[in-house]
């Protein structure tokens, strides 16, 4: 809301700001599927900046000199482009895999088993990996761009976008103390419950629109 009004001059006051909803039905925690140590996932369209792969990349490769790690990619590398170039640089090929598209099933199964969601973009208007993440029961790292601390809320951990020290940092607290990641992990399953459901975006979509009717004198 802040960044649109101050870029097309609209008072902030004539905004009502109504969340993206997340599937539950599909997006939904898998008690049967073990979280394995170490195991963190992005989803990332991997060589547009703006997704701040590059950041995640470094702070991984640091990680990895003090734990064992691995990231697991949804999507697929650019050929030759600039992230598999810096994977090449860093020599953490062997720990990077990536999935490529995978069905939605599929999609959540790779969530269960993950001790960790990373979100590392430098800029999001509203950052559904997080939700859908968080409706996982998924633990989540996310950067403070954009709407993305107002998704997380205190569900997840928040560092600053664009700052791959403060991201190795956030993912070692979390494999260092595993109790305080499933409690991360129950707060986000419970945060889009009860905020980013389809439901409520309907009904904050409808209210949205009372609001209107009564401005007009049709209510």
């Amino acid at each position: 809301r802040q960044d649109i009004a101050k870029a097309f001059r609209i008072p902030p006051e004539r905004f009502c700001v109504v969340p993206n909803g997340i599937n539950t039905r599909l997006f939904y925690p898998i008690s049967d599927i073990q979280r394995e140590p170490g195991r963190i996932i992005v989803t990332n369209s991997s060589d547009v900046p703006l997704k701040g792969l590059y950041y995640l990349l470094h702070a991984v490769a640091q990680l990895a000199r003090q734990r064992t790690v691995q990231l697991v990619v949804v999507g697929t590398p650019k050929m030759n482009g600039g992230i598999a170039r810096l994977i090449q640089r860093l020599g953490i090929g062997h720990l990077i895999h990536y999935l490529g598209h995978i069905s939605e099933d599929e999609f959540v199964r790779q969530y269960a088993r993950a001790s960790m969601a990373v979100v590392s973009s430098v800029y999001e208007g509203f950052g559904l990996p997080a939700g859908e993440a968080m409706a996982c029961g998924t633990p989540v790292i996310s950067t403070t761009g954009g709407a993305l601390p107002e998704v997380v809320g205190d569900a997840g951990m928040l560092v600053p976008p664009a700052d791959s020290t403060a991201l190795t940092q956030a993912m070692a607290d979390l494999l260092d103390h595993p109790e305080h990641a499933a409690e991360l992990g129950r707060r986000g399953y419970k945060r889009v419950l009860q905020h980013f459901t389809w439901q409520r975006a309907a009904e904050k979509t409808v209210a949205a629109y009372h609001e209107v009717l009564r401005d007009y004198g049709r209510l």
